[in-house]
């Protein structure tokens, strides 16, 4: 295993901490479940959230990086 796979994995885990903790936040600004997916009971009582904030959109972005890490990861260490 050479120095950039072990440099890729570190990105990886990084980007996987990411998310976890993103989604965890997420989860507790909408407090239930289907909070972590978008679908928050706050914001069905007074409509739909127009738009994401700075937290919503790192986390697209995390999550977005992070499933095109899980492609490069294992197209390299097969």
């Amino acid at each position: 295993m050479g120095f950039l796979d072990v440099l890729l994995i570190i990105v990886h885990i990084v980007l996987a901490i990411g998310v976890i903790f993103f989604a965890l936040q997420r989860m507790q600004k909408n407090s239930e479940i289907g909070g972590a997916f978008g679908a928050g009971a706050a914001a069905t009582n007074f409509g739909r959230e127009k738009g994401l904030d700075k937290a919503s959109k790192l986390a697209l972005t995390l999550g977005i990086l992070f499933m095109f890490s899980c492609f490069l990861v294992t197209w390299i260490l097969s």
